[in-house]
């Protein structure tokens, strides 16, 4: 199982020690440790016989990686042409910003083409990825390894390096799978890139997801359902209201309601204080009293939570911000922690975060506000409007906080009123193979099925490659030149550009003075 970064086993947690208490060996491995922490088991140590840490594996640093880095991080912009993401500009910028080559930052004043414009553009260009030779140290690596399955998360970050293990596991004709992390990734992101055996998605509409815009055969994609949230259908409550309340700080007289924070994407962690701040103020000028004397827990994201202590908002009334600092979202203590602040909440608020979805499951209702500063972020981002009751989803949303008052107040004074739609969304979204059914043993289900399915012919460099390398490479040197000449300090050429500048300089100066001189010396003849 490799995973772009540690923060990913949170993913997938669930589905490992399921494979492994079926008696199957799985090995963990990481393409990058961007986080900085090592990569451990976690809740799986009774399996520790079963699931092996691989760690991280060899990088694509040979002839062919700055090409292959560049080719795939344009493919993964020129996604963002379809007419679909015109409303998605911050997604578009997010992938210029991270991968897209200097050079190729002309490609921005492209507004849009047609899906079939784009769908022709990206086969070329995963034509051109074909030709280029896999990276024999990964190669030997997944020779000496000998996996049944290759499974791969998420794929789709920007300029993603697992593109070439997919296709190293290809050239030895083993099976492969990309497991689709959560909700956001295939139209968040970038491109898939590469067409494995298998995709493994939550449910239809990450289906026609990856079939729109990753161009995945449908025969290729298998619906498991949402299996990181089989825990919140299962779990418990172990700390009492009051206990919860007192460990955090809030008065556990009145009902709380959670705001959640999102990640550094979504909401930059000051714009997000300044939010809460004067979403707290909204709430505290109500006329409705089930709104204004409501407790606030803020819970901020655990990988975007620096503008958060020291407390922005510890001069307001009956306002707990915890935790205040980072955390490891796998904890056992820290999920149970979290699980208690969604439990006893009265309802929850957020801007976008998949804890909208688990608040949802717990059977709270969940509420979101349009704001100018996260637009970008809320109504440019796809995956958002999976939330809209209007798509089936769950999501109270509000256009003013005015509006979002008087939903809180409704809400408030009514709250099983939202359990029509939270059920309906559950049904559709996290669960579509029934609500009582546990996606993770479908999940492993369908890993087994492809573990014992017909191994695939190895796939070799066609033999048309050398044609097509000279333009590849020489689009790839172009962006590696102008990148030079942008970030290094060209010092040798930088001083004798200034010699002949100043040479010039003076060669005017002198040039003019003796100009002015028989200027003179004439008007004095």
């Amino acid at each position: 199982f490799l995973l772009e970064s540690p923060e990913y086993l949170r993913f997938f947690d669930s589905a490992i020690e399921e494979m492994a208490a079926r008696g199957h060996a799985v090995s963990v491995a990481v393409t990058s440790d961007r986080t900085g922490k090592p990569v451990g088991l976690g809740g799986l140590q009774q399996y520790a016989d079963r699931v092996r840490v691989v760690g991280m594996v060899p990088q694509h640093d040979g002839f062919w990686g700055p090409t292959t880095h560049r080719l795939h991080a344009v493919m993964d912009f020129v996604r963002f042409f379809h007419p679909r993401f015109a409303a998605a500009p911050a997604l578009r910028a997010r992938i210029k910003r991270k991968v897209l080559p200097v050079a190729y930052h002309w490609l921005d004043a492209i507004p849009r083409l047609s899906p079939n414009a784009v769908r022709r553009i990206e086969h070329m260009l995963m034509a051109c990825d074909r030709t280029i030779p896999p990276y024999p140290p990964i190669v030997d690596f997944l020779r000496e390894e000998a996996p049944d399955v290759l499974l791969v998360s998420p794929l789709v970050d920007a300029a993603s390096k697992q593109v070439d293990w997919i296709k190293a596991a290809q050239t030895l004709g083993l099976r492969t799978a990309v497991c689709v992390a959560s909700w956001d990734n295939l139209t968040n992101k970038g491109l898939l890139r590469i067409e494995p055996d298998l995709v493994v998605v939550w449910n239809d509409a990450l289906s026609r997801e990856a079939q729109e815009y990753h161009y995945i055969p449908e025969e290729k994609i298998a619906i498991t359902g949402a299996q990181l949230f089989d825990r919140w259908f299962a779990r418990t409550m172990t700390r009492t209201r009051e206990e919860f309340c007192a460990r955090v700080g809030l008065p556990n007289a009145r009902p709380f309601l959670l705001f959640t924070g999102s990640s550094s994407f979504i909401s930059e962690s000051h714009a997000e204080a300044a939010f809460v701040r004067r979403w707290v103020l909204a709430l505290r000028s109500s006329h409705d009293p089930h709104v204004r004397d409501v407790n606030i827990l803020v819970r901020p994201h655990p990988y975007n939570c620096h503008a958060w202590n020291p407390d922005p908002v510890a001069d307001l009334p009956d306002v707990t911000v915890f935790p205040r600092h980072g955390y490891n979202p796998i904890d056992p203590d820290n999920r149970a922690h979290f699980f208690g602040s969604l439990y006893h909440s009265a309802g929850v608020v957020g801007i976008n975060t998949s804890a909208m979805i688990e608040a949802a499951i717990i059977g709270r209702p969940v509420f979101s506000l349009l704001t100018d500063e996260f637009a970008g972020t809320q109504e440019g981002t796809i995956h958002f409007h999976h939330l809209l009751p209007e798509n089936g989803g769950c999501v109270r949303m509000a256009a003013t906080l005015d509006e979002h008052v008087g939903q809180l107040s409704q809400r408030l004074g009514d709250p099983e009123g939202a359990l029509v739609e939270i059920e309906r969304f559950i049904a559709s979204f996290i669960r579509p193979h029934g609500v009582d059914r546990r996606a993770t043993p479908i999940f492993a289900d369908t890993i087994e099925r492809l573990a014992v399915s017909p191994r695939p012919q190895p796939e070799t460099t066609p033999g048309w490659a050398p044609l097509v390398w000279p333009p590849v490479l020489t689009a790839s040197a172009v962006a590696a030149v102008v990148d030079w000449l942008r970030h290094k300090p060209l010092k040798p050429l930088n001083r004798a550009l200034e010699k002949i500048v100043h040479r010039s300089k003076k060669n005017v100066v002198r040039t003019a003075a003796i100009a002015r001189e028989r200027i003179r010396r004439r008007a004095k003849l």
